[in-house]
């Protein structure tokens, strides 16, 4: 993982319960985890995003910064005048927790 970072205990226990597709979100786990995660250091250099979800229906994903989960597009990047990435995040949550609840809306209210 991205400079050691550790991965909130929430996120553990959903895949061992299996709560691994709350469509549309999916976690991102494994071979898949590690690819997007190679694209998001790519994309966003020095950023240390570990991505622990993806959006089935667009580009979002959802990622811990070590210490609350922002919600990026990493194909929609916008750039300054130097071609660096601009920090920007769709949404931004406190913790894992309140990912998860927004997760379980999107999940209720997708169709």
């Amino acid at each position: 993982m991205t400079q050691n970072v550790v991965l909130p205990a929430l996120y553990e226990r959903m895949i061992e319960c299996g709560m691994v597709d709350l469509e549309p979100w999916e976690l991102l786990r494994g071979a898949e985890q590690a690819q997007r995660m190679k694209h998001l250091d790519e994309v966003f250099p020095g950023w240390s995003l570990v991505p622990i979800a993806r959006r089935t229906d667009n580009d979002d994903v959802a990622c811990w910064t070590g210490i609350h989960v922002v919600v990026v597009d990493d194909y929609d990047v916008m750039r300054d005048a130097t071609g660096a990435a601009v920090r920007h995040s769709a949404k931004e949550y406190a913790s894992m927790d309140e990912w998860l609840i927004a997760a379980i809306r999107d999940f209720i209210e997708f169709d």
